[in-house]
């Protein structure tokens, strides 16, 4: 993803969570729900908007990973009233393709199936037992890139950050609404140039950035 379409997908998820923070705190204290379990488990789908893996090197082809469907499950463990530990794992495919920086040629023609697990730490805005909670979190974990073609799976270290909102309709169910920014940090041949806390070279890059858009149902037990 570039620079110019980072910059607006951070704005966007900072003014939704913004607007639904300012709506959490309108709540009636007659519309709060009773306090439920300490487990929640949210499935999730939406969108991911992918980066690409770029190269100056000319022995070295870039790869394009193109837009996809996105697949999650989360799982939340309530600490205290305004805050969850979360285990969450998501799987994309990307249809990917290579360039070949020396004469252009595209190589399509395979698919990279992309898993993410990651453990985070979710702040809400509104303590358990509110029917409207907008939260942010933030993680760590690791990611498996399974190419469909030849070449071997690789793991790579992940970070997460996420801003959403949950609404629930009653003790056991809600929806959840979530857009996540979750760069993955690939290989490091130069010297360091920060960005987003991760050590980057400037001959190759070296991190995907990875944005997703994501819809869920929650079960509260």
């Amino acid at each position: 993803m570039t620079k110019g379409l980072k910059r607006p997908l951070v704005l966007l998820g900072l003014a939704i969570f913004a607007g639904v923070s300012a709506g959490a705190q309108t709540v009636e204290p007659s519309q709060v729900s009773p306090s439920p379990g300490r487990f929640e488990a949210s499935i999730l789908a939406g969108y991911r908007l992918e980066g690409s893996i770029t190269s100056k090197s000319e022995q070295t082809p870039a790869v394009s990973l193109a837009n996809a469907a996105t697949y999650g499950l989360a799982l939340d463990w309530r600490l205290n009233p305004y805050g969850d530990a979360e285990l969450q794992y998501s799987y994309t495919s990307s249809p990917a393709a290579t360039t070949n920086p020396s004469n252009g040629q595209v190589t399509r023609g395979y698919d990279m199936g992309i898993h993410d697990v990651i453990l985070a730490v979710v702040a809400n805005t509104a303590p358990i037992g509110k029917p409207i909670r907008p939260y942010i979190s933030i993680g760590v974990g690791f990611t498996v890139l399974v190419p469909s073609n030849e070449f071997a799976a690789k793991t790579k270290f992940t970070v997460a950050f996420a801003a959403g909102v949950r609404a629930y309709f009653s003790e056991h169910y809600g929806v959840r609404l979530e857009a996540r920014y979750t760069p993955v940090y690939l290989f490091s041949t130069g010297p360091c140039a920060w960005e987003w806390f991760l050590c980057t070279g400037g001959g190759t890059g070296h991190v995907i950035q990875q944005s997703d858009f994501r819809l869920g149902v929650i079960f509260r037990f």
